[in-house]
């Protein structure tokens, strides 16, 4: 009976960790996709999911700067910075292109 108590725990736990996905579309790419693009602004997205949830720290890091560029009417996004450790941030460049 524990045991499956501790299992229901630490699988609701792991569901906690899960990244909320950016509402919207947005296409990762690099600078040389976004000639001719209007550039936006820079984003930023930071999590405090760090250490052994690393993992989930950027992927949550990366899906806030994600949205703020699709808030912001941006279609491409060029990333600059991914960094995991114990304080997740990524940093990225938001562009409006026509046509791409």
């Amino acid at each position: 009976m524990n045991g499956r108590i501790t299992i229901a725990i630490i699988s609701a736990a792991i569901a906690g960790c899960a990244s909320q996905q950016a509402i919207g579309e947005i296409k990762e790419t690099v600078l040389s996709e976004v000639t001719g693009c209007q550039f936006i602004t820079n984003v930023t997205g930071t999590s405090g999911w760090g250490g052994l949830a690393a993992t989930t720290g950027i992927n949550n890091a990366k899906e806030q700067a994600k949205q703020q560029a699709i808030d912001l009417g941006g279609t491409h996004l060029v990333w600059h910075s991914i960094n995991g450790g114990y304080a997740p941030s990524v940093s990225a460049d938001a562009y409006k292109c026509k046509n791409k």
